[in-house]
């Protein structure tokens, strides 16, 4: 069918064809303008000749005419006739010569002439044969598409269309020339089609029109183009059916909808598998926690401490798994504040110290003293990094040490940036090169009888490589077999607006400068505490109990003899003094004994103390203690070897809380809102421990009443509300919301005549930190996530009842409630 419309095909000539043709019909013209020519000049001579001939004619006949004879008319007659026949002659020569002079020139310029318009007519035609075949290239790509494509002049009316145009819409190509296209169209964009007048150059809509396959999308993309024809315009349509990519738009956006409802329903099953595992987990280690502070025997302390031992694995585990879970739903957020690097890195390591201890492994932190000063990041994602490499280190490691090195420094034109390095590196198992390339996969842990025998999910790494990630880092390791491993985290912070330099200052705390021997078989240990004390401008020497002897004489033969003495608690206590009295005299009675003890072997500090030593030190060392026991006057911190052996040998873990009196049962009331039965008995038997009066209610309504008949005087003033969340009827949020709305509303009718609202703090088994944030902005003064350390709840009731201890018993108060 014929699609072709203005401007669009032509009959095709091949060009030798028609230059053969235009040759012959050249050259017959130019024959038959010689030959006219020519027949010109020959009838004007013979037209001479006739006229002469006349006359020599009409002269003889004279002269027959005449009288006889002959006179001299007669002659006369004939001799002018004779010249006049002679004068045509030559005239005719003449004029013949003349004009064949004439046309010899003229014939070969009008054939320069005829050969230069035969090569352009050639030219002209192989233009046209290829404008032709161009056309027809053209008219055949337009109809090979797929896409319609149209073209209207400025009066809508339709001057091309191909074939896509005539399947589509199923009208005839010579049908839909030079009149308007007007589809039905069901559903539109609201654009209206483009105009050459409109003054826009292109435009882009949508719309479902009837087609002869049914309703379809037509997506057009419109352009003012030059007609061709004269400086006219015209607009180009091209429609691209675009009904499929609709339909899988909407099913991937229906795909997606339902993932993130997936997501969505996930995030809250797990929440809510957080939330009720963690409740009886609480009670399962407070509990496991007061069974541990009874006198029981070695028996039953070994299932306490399992019961304890398996509840933590088992909550480490649903954290690592809530937190994957979150950081796959990117959910994953990075909270920026101040806080010490420094402080968190000393308590992770003092955290899993007990552990490590009891494996016999050296444990070292070293800490660039840039960290003295705060710094701007997420401490929570921080610690957690930290954390789990140690935590692994511990694990993995049975032999030797550990050494966690935090290095800093200044990046980038953001002089505040901080770049930080945490190296861990132990004396473990080591890796291969095919298990370090799985390490940081989900789920997947390298496949060793060891790594079974310790267990866990394979998140950890993986987590804190992502959390990493997040802060702009990386997690690197290297490795060997049998050769222990490196693990190395790479973060970014901010130095916080407290110049580091007064940090510094205070954290030194002393213009004294001591000579410190260190005479510790923990290689590892020693040299970070070396460190700690060259950097705050002490002499450390290094040796072990072996060379100390030596080492001692040397030094006061130098003139720098020593003042201070570090031995272990676990060398034999008899050697270590009489290395002390060796020392004292050779260097003075002024010399200070100082014994480094982890938290499990307190109890042989008593035999150090018989032998003279002063003072001690916990392991892993704290910068701050080891400054300031070395310091000549240490304070009332720094407690001699007598007093530590009188309370000091029962690891902090066995120490009972504080029991209260008779008198002070009732110096604090707190109201404990919490509908779990075991949870509330341990909050309970905790809070009396602490000397406070318990009253508990089971639900937010009961909570509200309480709160309410206390404002009034009807009952006991209150001093702390915990607030469980989760209840049956009002949850916590709005019984707080409640309680604090009737405070406001009596506070305004009886001005200064209310006690002061006690402060509301949220205990819940939603243990994230944004979790913490939005309970805090809701209301909330405080946040104690479950399962709760007995030691974090004594904090919370230090930090809001500070004044506890120095309350007496109030009316009406009952102890136990």
């Amino acid at each position: 069918m014929n699609s072709q419309g203005n401007g669009f095909g032509s009959d095709r000539i091949a060009p030798g064809r028609g230059n053969a043709a235009l040759r012959r019909m050249t050259l017959a013209w130019s024959r038959v303008h010689d030959g006219a020519r020519g027949g010109l000049a020959t009838a004007g001579r013979l037209a001479v000749f006739a006229v002469l001939t006349v006359g020599a004619l009409a002269t003889l006949a004279g002269l027959v005419l005449l009288p006889s004879p002959i006179g001299s008319a007669h002659v006369a007659i004939a001799a002018g006739a004779a010249l006049l026949v002679a004068a045509a002659v030559i005239c005719a020569v003449d004029d013949f010569h003349s004009i064949s002079s004439d046309v010899a020139p003229q014939r070969e310029r009008y054939a320069r002439l005829i050969e230069t318009l035969e090569r352009r007519l050639e030219k002209m035609q192989d233009v046209h044969w290829q404008i032709s075949e161009s056309d027809v290239r053209y008219r055949d790509l337009l109809d090979a598409q797929l896409e319609v494509i149209l073209r209207r002049d400025e009066h809508d009316r339709l001057t091309f269309v191909n074939q896509a145009f005539v399947k589509t819409f199923g009208i005839p190509a010579d049908e839909a020339l030079g009149r308007p296209f007007a589809p039905r169209v069901i559903e539109g964009s609201g654009v209206s089609p483009l105009r050459t007048g409109d003054g826009e150059r292109s435009r882009t809509y949508e719309e479902r029109l009837e087609t002869t396959a049914g309703s379809r999308w037509i997506a057009w993309n419109e352009h003012v183009v030059a007609s061709g024809v004269g400086d006219g315009f015209e607009v180009q349509a091209v429609g691209r059916d675009v009904t499929e990519d609709r339909r899988m738009s909407a099913a991937l956006a229906e795909a997606r909808d339902q993932a993130e409802a997936a997501n969505r329903a996930k995030s809250r099953f797990l929440a809510a598998m957080s939330h009720e595992i963690r409740t009886p987990m609480n009670g399962i280690l407070g509990m496991a926690g007061l069974m541990r502070e009874q006198h029981l025997t070695e028996e039953q302390r070994t299932y306490a401490d399992a019961i304890d031992q398996s509840a933590r694995a088992l909550l480490t585990l649903i954290d690592e798994i809530l937190d994957f879970s979150k950081i796959e739903a990117g959910k994953l957020v990075i909270n920026d504040a101040p806080f010490s690097l420094a402080a968190s890195a000393q308590s992770v390591v003092e955290l899993l110290s007990p552990r490590a201890h009891e494996k016999g492994l050296e444990l070292a932190l070293n800490v660039d003293p840039m960290f003295d000063a705060p710094v701007v990041g997420d401490a929570y994602r921080v610690r957690q990094i930290m954390l789990n490499l140690l935590s692994n280190a511990v694990k993995f490691t049975d032999r030797g040490g550990i050494a966690v090195t935090i290095a800093g420094r200044h990046v980038g034109d953001d002089e505040r940036r901080l770049h930080v390095s945490v190296a861990v590196e132990d004396s473990g198992i080591g890796l291969s090169t095919e298990e370090m390339r799985q390490l940081f996969t989900e789920f997947e842990q390298a496949e060793t009888a060891v790594r079974r025998q310790q267990g866990g999910t394979g998140l950890g790494l993986a987590i804190s490589r992502r959390i990493a990630m997040a802060m702009g880092g990386e997690i690197r390791v290297t490795s060997a077999p049998g050769r222990g491993s490196t693990f190395i985290a790479e973060f970014f912070v901010k130095e916080n607006s407290v110049s580091s330099h007064d940090a510094k200052t205070t954290a030194a705390g002393t213009t004294d400068h001591h000579v410190v021997l260190l005479a510790l078989n923990h290689r590892m240990e020693r040299a970070s505490i070396a460190r700690i004390l060259r950097a705050a401008g002490h002499v450390a020497i290094e040796a072990s109990m072996d060379e100390a002897q030596s080492v001692i004489a040397s030094a006061a033969a130098e003139g720098t003899p020593v003042d201070r003495l570090v031995v272990d608690v676990g060398c034999d206590a008899r050697i270590a003094g009489e290395l002390l009295a060796a020392a004292r005299a050779v260097c003075g009675k002024t010399l200070i004994g100082l014994v480094t003890v982890n938290v499990l072997a307190r109890a042989g500090l008593s035999a150090f103390r018989d032998n003279g030593f002063d003072r001690y030190l916990v392991r892993p060392v704290r910068a701050h203690s080891l400054l300031r026991q070395i310091a000549e006057h240490p304070g009332p911190e720094g407690r001699s070897a007598v007093e530590l052996a009188a309370g000091g040998a029962t690891p902090p873990a066995e120490k009972s809380l504080p029991r209260t009196s008779a008198d002070a049962a009732a110096d604090v009331v707190v109201l404990l809102v919490e509908d779990n039965d075991i949870n509330a008995l341990l909050a309970t038997r905790v809070l009396e421990r602490c000397g406070c009066c318990v009253e508990h209610c089971r639900n937010g309504d009961e909570a509200v009443k309480r709160a309410i008949a206390a404002m009034t005087g009807g009952t006991p003033q209150l001093d702390l509300i915990l607030m469980d969340i989760f209840m049956p009827g009002i949850d916590g949020l709005a019984a707080a919301k409640l309680i604090r709305e009737a405070h406001a509303r009596m506070a305004a009718e009886n001005p200064g005549c209310l006690p002061p609202l006690p402060a509301i703090v949220a205990l819940t088994a939603n243990a994230f930190p944004e979790d913490r944030a939005r309970y805090l902005s809701e209301g909330m003064d405080d946040y104690l996530a479950k399962p709760f350390d007995v030691r974090d709840l004594v904090g919370v009731l230090d930090h809001w009842v500070p004044s506890r201890s120095a309350v007496g018993p109030r009316k009406g108060a009952v102890a136990g409630r």
